[in-house]
């Protein structure tokens, strides 16, 4: 299995690698899984990576520097290095939302549920989404000023970004986002993003990184 040349049903990582515009050392990432729906070659791997990159552009504040895009086969973590087992690009480009307000600090996040066909959520969280003006402590929690309104937002950049064909009991695309379980043996369909709330994680939190490639 490589990223070049692919089978259907074969499992991908792909990893978005994110900065702050005034801090380009505080580097973090985001991960997802895919499963392909049918047989392809790099260019249709780079296509995904495009659409992965616009959706987190239109979700993100403009504090946020995309970095690069990288996009490996799926495989636990400490693997040895094969140079046909994963591709890697720049981007260039930062959030594209209109807000008002300051970024809050990046270890509060914007928490967002994979919803898959069956069992538990997974779990995505977003560094620099959320400004003073989406958030509120009326009891002493930090929750959303407007949920309804932060989902609208996720749904457009789903949906401008061409993304929303890899999501879905049956995605209409050439890909299918997953959840893959630790062995590998093991993927349920991702049928929607969910937004749920606001997150507090330190910067080297676990879910942002994996240690393959």
């Amino acid at each position: 299995m490589s990223v070049v040349d692919y089978a259907s049903g074969d499992k991908f990582i792909a990893r978005v690698f994110k900065n702050h515009v005034n801090n380009p050392d505080n580097e973090w990432v985001n991960t997802y899984e895919f499963k392909a729906n049918e047989a392809g070659t790099i260019g249709v791997v780079t296509d995904l990576c495009e659409q992965l990159v616009n959706f987190e552009i239109a979700v993100h504040s403009e504090a946020v520097n995309f970095v690069r895009i990288s996009f490996s086969t799926w495989a636990p973590d400490s693997v040895p290095y094969d140079p046909l087992a994963f591709f890697s690009t720049t981007t260039t480009g930062v959030g594209a939302r209109t807000t008002s307000g300051d970024l809050i600090g990046l270890n509060n996040c914007l928490a967002v549920s994979r919803v898959p066909v069956s069992g538990r959520f997974g779990h995505m969280f977003y560094r620099g989404v959320l400004v003073e003006g989406d958030i509120e402590a009326p009891a002493g929690r930090t929750i959303l000023s407007d949920k309804p309104g932060i989902q609208t937002i996720v749904d457009d950049a789903l949906t401008s970004s061409g993304l929303n064909d890899s999501i879905g009991v049956l995605s209409e695309g050439p890909w299918q986002m997953v959840m893959i379980n630790v062995s590998g043996t093991n993927m349920r369909s991702v049928r929607e993003l969910l937004v749920q709330g606001v997150s507090a994680l330190p910067m080297d939190h676990a879910w942002f990184n994996r240690t393959s490639p």
